[in-house]
């Protein structure tokens, strides 16, 4: 999750970085432009902006916009409070060095003749006062001045000098002169089409504003005594007249244009990166569970018969890390699959063993139960007293094995429910062994002396049933000396535990002991680690029983068994076994 985490945002910053660098651009190329289409509005804040004021008090300007300047055929001075000037930048020689009071004003609103256009910044920076004074020599006023000075429109009719009309010839411009309405009454040296003959407000503020949208410089001229209006234009150099380009149109297109191939590119990226990180490896998982749906828990593996999502080495590739926990969650689940079904059949394969062998503990005392009724119900045999009490003996014995046989069952189902919960009492542990230890001794079917008793130095006092207890105690003694051989010797042992209530009981016995298959299913409920010849011996209920009775007397078994050196098993009730 870390690492995918990790590509998206890569992705994210690099998309960023992308969009950045083209916004960059665009500012870039939109702040070059206003300086081509407005340098007067923009160009001398900028220069202000821009302007690294030196330790010695002098200011040094920006070179790329001092070459501006000289590009717009324009000049600049800085004055100080006087009127003086302290710094110019391409002034020719026409221009004064020094204003008096009254005078730049004069200049600057047009009451004072001036041979160029006038553009006037003020600005405190750093606490020093930039004044600013940019001129552009304007060859459409001059050449306007002098045609309205020297020109005459009368009668319908324009008159210039001679010498103006070479002027206007030369420089490839026109003269129009409106009426009230913005139409046009007389015009000269104006182009054959292409040019309008009408104008609006609006049409006249564009053409004066934005010269370089329509490829012209015009000027306008109102004569207030016959409310004429007389508009000079000149052609920009480098600009077809007419053509009316925006020129922001050239920063979106490239913008624009880059800016969606990027997109596009960075979107096919994304795609064919996502299909190979996230795309395939989820078809993988999909065709592992898909097996596993029909029972095949190996993972889907390659040509070389390596899973898929892994190297040589055994390492994840590359695309699968990302899925490593979804990995690891599908491999537990096929593991846990393919055990359970060994598991299943292990089982299904006791239960019919099982259900072979309990047909058989049943059918065995039950053949003999009716062997021996047919022989006292037969007329033909006269029976003594004393034969007829031996077989009642037999018949009592295989009755008592079935009815054993049959209650283990049932309670193997009860314990296994949750169905029995016997009712405990405090008790004296080693009292209460001692005499079943005593009681077992008695049993001719152990031999003598094969057990032996230690108890604990003290009282130890402990909560069980004692039904269920004394079940215990001879399942596990039945065991250990039944299927041992006749030498093997019982060692029944009390330890008290580290809290008032807590005791340990232990089996020790000197027997064959078990392998560790035979200790991880004893407590299975059809396994029998031994046959059913001998069907007083067990029904392979009875360790599955002895451990559901100890866990419903709040305690817990633990078997330690190896092959030819015994098994040792210990009853514990602590405080762990109370939680469990």
């Amino acid at each position: 999750m870390t690492r995918f985490i990790g590509l998206l945002a890569g992705t994210v910053v690099l998309i960023l970085v992308i969009g950045g660098s083209i916004a960059y651009w665009v500012i870039q190329q939109l702040n070059e432009a206003s300086l081509v289409e407005d340098f007067a509005t923009v160009g001398l804040d900028q220069l202000i902006s821009t302007a690294d004021i030196l330790p010695d008090g002098s200011v040094k300007y920006d070179p790329d916009l001092l070459k501006r300047i000289e590009e717009n055929n324009g000049w600049l001075q800085i004055l100080d409070e006087q009127g003086r000037v302290l710094d110019a930048f391409h002034t020719p020689p026409d221009v004064p060095d020094y204003y008096k009071p009254g005078e730049l004003l004069s200049y600057w609103q047009g009451k004072k003749p001036f041979p160029y256009e006038l553009y006037l910044l003020i600005r405190e920076r750093q606490g020093i006062n930039f004044t600013l004074l940019y001129g552009e020599n304007n060859q459409a006023v001059t050449m306007l001045d002098q045609a309205y000075n020297g020109g005459r429109y009368a009668n319908n009719k324009l008159e210039l000098a001679s010498g103006q009309q070479d002027i206007i010839r030369a420089a490839d411009a026109y003269l129009q002169i409106l009426d009230e309405q913005g139409q046009e009454m007389a015009s000269f040296n104006k182009p054959a089409s292409g040019i309008p003959d009408s104008y609006s407000i609006q049409d006249l503020i564009l053409r004066t504003r934005y010269p370089s949208r329509y490829g012209m410089t015009t000027v306008t001229s109102y004569d207030e005594q016959n409310h004429s209006t007389w508009m000079l234009s000149v052609p920009l150099a480098g600009n077809p007249a007419g053509s009316n380009v925006n020129p922001f149109g050239f920063i979106f297109g490239p913008a624009l244009i880059a800016l969606m191939v990027s997109i596009i590119g960075l979107l096919i990226l994304l795609a064919v990166w996502y299909a190979n990180l996230f795309g395939y490896p989820i078809l993988h998982m999909l065709q592992w569970l898909q097996r596993l749906e029909r029972g095949q828990y190996e993972e889907p593996a390659g040509p070389r018969g390596r899973p898929l999502s892994r190297k040589k080495n055994g390492k994840w590739r590359r695309n699968y890390r990302v899925y490593t926990e979804v990995l690891h969650s599908i491999q537990t689940l096929s593991d846990t699959l393919k055990q359970d079904k060994e598991l299943r059949k292990q089982t299904d394969s006791l239960r019919e063993e099982w259900i072979a062998g309990i047909t058989h503990d049943l059918k065995t005392p039950l053949s003999s139960l009716q062997g021996y009724a047919h022989m006292l119900e037969a007329e033909k045999y006269e029976w003594a007293s004393n034969e007829v009490r031996e077989f009642a003996g037999i018949m009592l014995d295989k009755s008592m094995y079935m009815d054993r046989l049959v209650s283990d069952l049932a309670m193997t189902y009860r314990l296994r429910s949750g169905g029995y919960q016997p009712p405990i009492e405090l008790t004296d542990i080693n009292a209460l062994l001692q005499d079943l230890v005593q009681r077992a001794e008695r049993n001719p079917a152990y031999g003598e002396g094969r057990i032996t008793f230690q108890p604990a130095p003290a009282e130890v006092l402990g909560h069980v049933h004692i039904p269920s207890f004394e079940r215990i105690v001879d399942n596990l003694t039945a065991n250990a000396l039944l299927h041992n051989p006749p030498d093997a010797q019982l060692i029944v042992s009390v330890q008290p535990g580290k809290v008032a209530g807590d005791f340990i009981v232990q089996f020790a016995d000197n027997g064959r002991g078990m392998d560790q298959e035979t200790v991880w299913k004893l407590f299975e409920r059809y396994y029998r680690g031994t046959d059913t010849g001998a069907p007083d011996v067990g029904s392979g209920l009875g360790m599955a029983v002895t451990k559901g009775l100890i866990e419903a007397m709040q305690g817990r078994i633990e078997v330690r068994s190896s092959p030819e050196e015994g098994t040792e098993i210990r009853l514990i009730w602590d405080v762990r076994s109370r939680l469990l």
